[in-house]
């Protein structure tokens, strides 16, 4: 296993932490647009079941809207965690380095392109 180059894993490094805060605003203004006085007011309105089944839409919604957000959050944080174990940039199935113009594109990247590849085969195939 070849160590990263220390630029080049500083800059990953930034890339990764500006995309973290930039997400994490989303976040905030999602939640607070969607999920924010209007539907504090719905629920402090709500009468009957079908009142209290349009909160619970409104809320699943905005929460199913969140979640590609909160995956990249994740997806993040792992990076992170790679990079201060020293096993960032090396596919987490077969341990070969991953390429560096695909970590340019995706810091947050955990697999090199093979491995993406067949996974995506094995969960198109499992969802026939």
């Amino acid at each position: 296993m070849t160590v990263m180059d220390p630029q080049k894993l500083a800059a990953s490094r930034e890339r990764l932490l500006e995309r973290k805060r930039k997400l994490w605003q989303e976040v905030k203004n999602q939640i607070k647009t969607g999920l924010g006085e209007s539907y504090q007011d719905l629920l402090s309105t709500v009468r009957d079941n079908e009142d209290q089944a349009l909160a619970n839409l409104l809320e699943e919604t905005q929460f199913s809207l969140i979640e590609p957000k909160r995956q990249e959050l994740m997806a993040i944080e792992e990076a992170l965690i790679r990079m201060d174990h020293g096993t960032y940039g090396f596919c987490e199935d077969c341990g070969a380095p991953i390429e560096p113009r695909r970590l340019e594109i995706m810091p947050q990247t955990s697999l090199c392109r093979e491995c993406q590849a067949l996974r995506e085969k094995v969960a198109k195939a499992g969802g026939r």
